[in-house]
């Protein structure tokens, strides 16, 4: 019988340590994340967020390995003794892990939320609508951190005026029980307001900055759907540049009059488009799903 069964019908007490070593690993993340570290000053801001979201990704990939390798390690000691405990049920369990066919019927709406380490789902959650047509589903998911932003408080320190904002249309073809391949088209738009370089004596400047990219990604996945919910899991996603736009409104410099030259003023928007160019591009990880279906 699978391991995985043995969470299902094992004593609360049997899952005690293992649930309190994963929850303070996620206290030490969130604490990290938002340690004074994390707070920086905005006019460094997209650099720092490049860099931070990469060790978000990392940290996060870590914990889920570490995750995945003691319940493996439980799964040995679970298989070895489950013949002999008189309270498991071989044919119930199997039942749940493996049945028969994913939903009662072969096509269903559905409509979830979804987050997890993607440049803009990450300040703002994404609303999930899409169709299941055995084997298929096909949807679309919309983020704006205007009306769905977390982290308000965060983002206004961090970026000042800002608005993030994406649209991703996603398919999703099944190639087992639970198992997907995920391809997308996604378009992710950012626009800072109020950006601002200044040097004493040297001179000072005013400008907007907008980003729109759009980018074909392709990844992989898991699904599980149950009486009336379900839990997708896009394991990783990599995104493809197809098209990108970078918009600089600038109100006024005085750098010209000042210094003569507004060269270091070009440098600096440049080294900006560049970081956060990076940024919007980077691939989507560990990007969970969950709500109903009907």
């Amino acid at each position: 019988m699978p391991f995985l069964a043995w969470p299902l019908i094992r004593h609360k007490g049997t899952r005690g340590s293992s649930e309190t070593k994963v929850v303070s690993s996620i206290k030490s993340l969130f604490f990290y994340l938002f340690s004074r570290e994390f707070i920086f000053q905005r006019e460094n801001s997209s650099r720092f967020f490049h860099i931070q979201f990469i060790k978000f990704q990392i940290l996060v990939t870590g914990l889920l390995c570490c995750i995945l390798a003691s319940s493996a390690a439980r799964g040995q000691d679970v298989g070895n003794s489950e013949d002999d405990d008189p309270f498991i049920d071989p044919d119930a369990a199997s039942e749940v892990l493996q049945p028969a066919e994913r939903t009662e019927s072969s096509w269903a709406y559905m409509l979830g939320i979804g987050y997890g380490l993607n440049p803009i789902i990450l300040l703002a959650p994404a609303v999930s609508v899409g169709m299941y047509l055995d084997p298929v589903v096909i949807g679309v998911e919309i983020s704006d951190s205007e009306h769905l932003g977390i982290w308000e408080k965060e983002r206004r320190e961090n970026f000042g005026t800002s608005r993030f904002s994406g649209e991703t249309q996603f398919v999703k073809w099944f190639f087992g029980d639970n198992f997907y391949l995920t391809t997308a088209r996604e378009h992710r738009t950012l626009k800072l307001w109020n950006r601002t370089y200044n040097r004493t004596d040297l001179g000072k400047a005013l400008f907007d900055m907008h980003y729109d990219l759009t980018l074909a990604s392709l990844g992989v996945g898991l699904l599980r759907f149950n009486s009336i919910g379900f839990l997708a899991i896009d394991i990783i996603r990599f995104g493809f540049p197809q098209k990108q736009s970078v918009k600089i409104v600038e109100h006024w410099e005085t750098w010209s009059i000042l210094s003569g030259t507004r060269e270091p003023l070009d440098k600096n928007i440049r080294e900006r488009q560049e970081n956060w160019v990076d940024t919007l591009d980077s691939p989507t990880g560990l990007f969970a799903t969950f709500g109903f279906y009907f």
